[in-house]
């Protein structure tokens, strides 16, 4: 058998399957599934294939993985005009 790409501890793969699946923003919960998939042996152009991403994004998704952990994979500040509405009145 192949060794995966992705070595994990079997504490990081319980933290990666809760986050993919109780994770606060739905891309913090595919870039979780993409890390788990390469752990478990999927390539790295298969998961760009997956998630219908460049192999780049799925790359860099590993990459912080393997840099911060967890808060790698976090969702950061995006690009684009700041919302109107209070955080408040916001749909969640």
């Amino acid at each position: 058998m192949r060794r995966p790409a992705t070595e994990l501890s079997s504490e990081e793969v319980t933290c990666l399957e809760a986050c993919s699946q109780h994770g606060p923003h739905p891309r913090m919960r595919r870039r979780a599934l993409a890390v788990l998939g390469h752990h478990r042996g999927q390539t790295l152009p298969q998961l760009a294939a997956l998630f219908a991403v460049r192999y780049a994004t799925v790359h860099g998704w590993v990459q912080a993985w393997h840099r911060t952990g967890l808060a790698g994979l976090a969702e950061g500040r995006r690009a684009g005009r700041p919302p109107k509405l209070a955080p408040a009145a916001q749909k969640k």
